[in-house]
């Protein structure tokens, strides 16, 4: 685990290529930059993304907020609205579930749980701003830590999120990151699997990895601190992580 949590915490800080707005296609669908080896993929939406998010999972707590075997996935009540631009970089979220979650070491807290995300600014290229779709994330990219496996992935935002319990806040402006992606966990299992399905998904081996459904869809939100705890996986002592299994695309 020391191991893994090391290459995690070297990937979040300094594992990112600069992308560069010009493309070349490659393929029918795989878009590079010119210059970078930075993939996307042909898509074309409405600058506008509406999307409503149901049946959610928590993803983890303390110690392992990713589950690649599906054990700590728990479902839970709630929904999700999502409204951003990705022309403009700019839009909100909000997340509202019902359970019980353990984002840090020695502390939950249960009720109803309410996340208001909003977008950031900056960030490396492939982020397009604050808001990116079209793009392939995670897995052996290096567009952003390896912590699941390359992935489609539609819409993507990052930014900063407060986090209420019961009406009252308890965490402030902490980094956030959504992803609108193909669905990437068993629906019976929950888990994450290897290329050839005999064992779990890690960020030891990015390359090998694959994605449960490329015709399904979910909606993905982690919340985090950045201050280091080597005792969580990825090490930072809190971490929120929420999947929305059924995920449907509003028109405006």
């Amino acid at each position: 685990m020391k191991t893994v949590i090391s290459i995690m915490l070297t990937a979040f800080l300094v594992g990112f290529f600069t992308l560069l707005p010009a493309r070349t296609a490659l393929s029918s669908d795989v878009l590079v930059s010119q210059t970078e080896k930075v993939l996307g993929f042909k898509g074309s939406h409405d600058p506008i993304w509406s999307l409503k998010g149901t049946k959610p999972y928590l993803i983890g707590g303390y110690g392992d907020n990713f589950s690649y075997d599906g054990s700590r996935v728990v479902p839970i009540i709630g929904e999700a609205e999502v409204v951003l631009d990705a022309e403009k970089d700019r839009g909100t979220a909000k997340y509202t579930v019902y359970g019980t979650i353990n984002p840090e070491k020695d502390r939950t807290y249960s009720g109803e749980i309410t996340l208001i995300y909003r977008v950031g600014e900056g960030g490396p290229a492939f982020q397009e701003g604050g808001v990116a779709d079209f793009i392939y994330m995670h897995g052996d990219t290096k567009q952003d830590a390896p912590v699941m496996p390359k992935s489609r992935t539609f819409l993507a935002s990052w930014g900063k999120a407060d986090i209420f319990v019961n009406g009252s806040i308890v965490y402030k402006d902490i980094m956030a990151h959504i992803m609108y992606t193909e669905r990437t966990r068993n629906t019976k299992t929950q888990a994450i699997y290897n290329s050839d399905k005999s064992g779990f998904y890690s960020p030891k081996s990015p390359g090998d990895g694959s994605v449960a459904d490329r015709k399904g869809r979910e909606l993905h939100f982690v919340a985090h601190s950045m201050k280091e705890d080597r005792g969580n996986f990825p090490p930072h002592n809190i971490w929120i992580h929420l999947n929305f299994e059924d995920v449907r695309e509003l028109k405006k």
